[in-house]
């Protein structure tokens, strides 16, 4: 198994973990996004999740272009998603409207929706590091 094939593993397993988190806790999720979106500095685990992800990612790059084998889900893995990620995380961090959005989302059912939204995610990383 590959080290990008891994990387999609870990992506799918996470965004699984936090979807569940996420349809667990309702509601009472809004202190976490608050806390990671907030303006007044972010928490402790919120630097050291960017850093063990930032070091795991450039790994994976770093295996992917010395590989000779690139796949078009190898790409779509370690390129495009990333890139649309950056983007994305971005326009919500640097962005006082974007960090609004985020900070007032309420209730345990808008909660359970972003949850189940993203769980469509799960299998399209599956099948990436599948065919990476």
């Amino acid at each position: 198994m590959s080290l990008v094939q891994i990387f999609g593993l870990v992506i799918a397993a996470a965004v699984l973990g936090t979807s569940i988190l996420i349809a667990v806790m309702g509601g009472r999720f809004q202190k976490v996004e608050q806390a990671a979106y907030s303006e007044k500095g972010k928490p402790w685990w919120f630097y050291l999740s960017l850093a063990a992800y930032i070091i795991f990612y450039l790994a994976v790059l770093v295996s992917f272009i010395t590989s000779p084998d690139k796949t078009w889900a190898g790409w779509v893995l370690v390129i495009v998603i990333p890139i649309g990620a950056l983007i994305k995380g971005s326009l919500i961090i640097f962005n006082k409207k974007g960090q609004e959005k985020v900070t007032s989302i309420e209730g345990d059912q808008a909660w359970m929706k972003i949850a189940l939204a993203r769980l469509v995610l799960v299998p399209l990383f599956l099948v990436l590091a599948y065919y990476a």
